[in-house]
C-alpha cells in the first residue's frame, strides 16, 4: 500500500475533478502493474494499471491495493469495478472508502457479491489526508487552500508604492513552480496581474503540462487583454466580475470564462468565489495573490496552508507587508497555524504551515 500511496502522490493537482488514486496489482507475490489517476481524472488509476497488461489472462486471481474504494457509478468513465470483476480479480485491498454519496460502499458490496474479497483498513498512511481533500471539496464545498507568500526576512512583499522585482532567489522561485503542479488551479487578484504581468506556468523540466487553471478576481473586469495571462494555451482562465456582460466585453477577452457574483464589504465575497470554484471540481487551490487577497482569505478563515519563502532582506517601513489588518484586537482572534517544516534555501528560509 506504501507503493500506491506513492503512485497517488505523484498525481496530486492533475486529476481535477476526481481525487489522486494509487493502484498496485500483485500476483503470486509479483507487481505486475502499478496505475495512478490520469491528467483530468481519464483513466482511473485502476484501468491504467489493468491496461499496462497486455494479457488479461493473467490478472485473474490478482490482488489490487488501492488509496481509494473504486467507483461503481457511470461518469466520464466506466465503472472500474466492472473491469474488477470481468478479470477476476481474487481480492481488493482499500485504504479508504470513498465518501462520494455516488459510491460510499456501493463498489464494495458490488465486489464482495460477486465472490471478491474486499478489505478495508487503515494502512495510518498520508493518503487519508490527500483523499478528506476530496471529500471536504466535494461534500462541503470547501476546497484546500494553499497560501504562497515570497516576501523579505521582515515579512514586505514590495515598496509601498508598488516596485517589485525578484525578492526571492531562482532556487525559492523554482520550488514555486512546484508547488503550482500540485495544485488544481490558482486565485489570483487584479493587482497580481497588472503588477507582475505573470504568466502562472510551471517553467520546469517535464511539469509544462502541469500549470494549474487560473482563476482571476477582477470585479469591474479593468484588466488589460494583452496581458500574459491571456495568452495561455491549454488552460482554463476565469473572471470573477460583478457587472453586466456586454458582447464588446466578450469580444475584449477571448477564450475567457467568465463568472458573475456578489459583492461583501466591497469586495467580491470570496466565500461564494471558493464555493463556486469547488463546484466546477478544483479541490486544491493555489494562491499568489498580493496583500489584499492573501488578508481577506485569512480573515474568512479559509487558508489550510501556507508556504512562506523569505529572503534574507529588509526593506522596513517603506515596505508593503504581505498581510495586513486582520482586525485583530484580542489574542483570542489570533490565527493559528502549526509550523509543519522549515528549510533553507541558498539565502532564502521556507516555512511551511498548516491550519492549526
Amino acid at each position: 500500500m506504501k507503493l500506491a500511496v506513492r503512485m497517488a502522490d505523484r498525481a496530486v493537482g492533475l486529476t481535477s475533478p476526481n481525487p489522486p488514486v494509487g493502484v498496485i496489482i500483485v500476483k503470486d507475490g509479483q507487481i505486475l502493474a502499478r496505475g495512478w489517476t490520469q491528467k483530468g481524472g481519464s483513466p482511473h488509476a485502476e484501468i491504467h494499471a489493468i491496461n499496462q497488461i497486455s494479457k488479461k489472462a493473467e490478472l485473474s486471481g490478482s490482488t489490487l491495493y488501492s488509496t481509494l474504494e473504486p467507483c461503481s457509478h457511470r461518469g466520464k468513465n466506466l465503472p472500474c469495478i466492472d473491469k474488477i470483476i470481468k478479470y477476476k480479480f481474487k481480492e481488493v485491498i482499500i485504504s479508504q472508502k470513498d465518501k462520494n454519496p455516488l459510491v460510499n460502499g456501493k463498489g464494495i458490496k458490488k465486489l464482495k457479491s460477486k465472490g471478491i474479497k474486499v478489505i478495508l483498513k487503515d494502512f495510518n498512511n498520508n493518503i487519508k489526508y490527500t483523499n478528506n481533500i476530496f471529500f471536504n471539496s466535494l461534500n462541503r464545498n470547501k476546497p484546500y487552500i494553499s497560501l504562497k507568500i515570497a516576501s523579505t526576512a521582515d515579512g514586505k512583499i514590495a515598496m509601498i508604492l508598488k516596485e517589485s522585482n525578484w525578492i526571492t532567489g531562482k532556487s525559492s522561485r523554482m520550488i514555486g513552480h512546484y508547488i503550482r503542479s500540485k495544485n488544481d488551479c490558482m486565485l489570483v487578484g487584479r493587482g497580481t496581474v497588472e503588477s507582475d504581468n505573470p504568466s502562472m506556468d510551471c517553467r520546469l523540466a517535464g511539469l509544462s503540462d502541469a500549470s494549474p487553471d487560473i482563476f482571476i478576481l477582477d470585479s469591474k473586469l479593468k484588466l488589460n487583454p494583452n496581458y500574459n495571462i491571456f495568452k495561455l494555451k491549454n488552460r482554463n482562465v476565469f473572471i470573477f466580475h460583478n457587472r453586466s456582460l456586454t458582447g464588446k466585453i466578450k469580444k475584449k477577452y477571448k477564450k475567457v470564462l467568465f463568472i458573475k457574483t456578489t459583492n461583501k464589504d466591497k469586495l467580491l465575497d470570496i466565500n461564494k468565489i471558493i464555493s463556486v470554484i469547488s463546484q466546477k471540481g478544483y479541490h486544491r487551490v493555489l494562491v499568489e495573490g498580493g496583500s489584499e487577497l492573501s488578508t481577506t482569505l485569512l480573515k474568512n478563515d479559509l487558508v489550510d496552508k501556507i508556504y512562506w519563502f523569505r529572503a534574507s532582506k529588509v526593506i522596513g517601513s517603506e515596505g508593503l507587508s504581505a498581510i495586513s489588518n486582520l482586525n485583530v484586537n484580542k489574542m483570542s482572534l489570533i490565527k493559528n497555524f502549526r509550523l509543519d517544516n522549515s528549510k533553507r534555501i541558498d539565502n532564502d528560509i521556507l516555512d511551511i504551515y498548516s491550519r492549526g
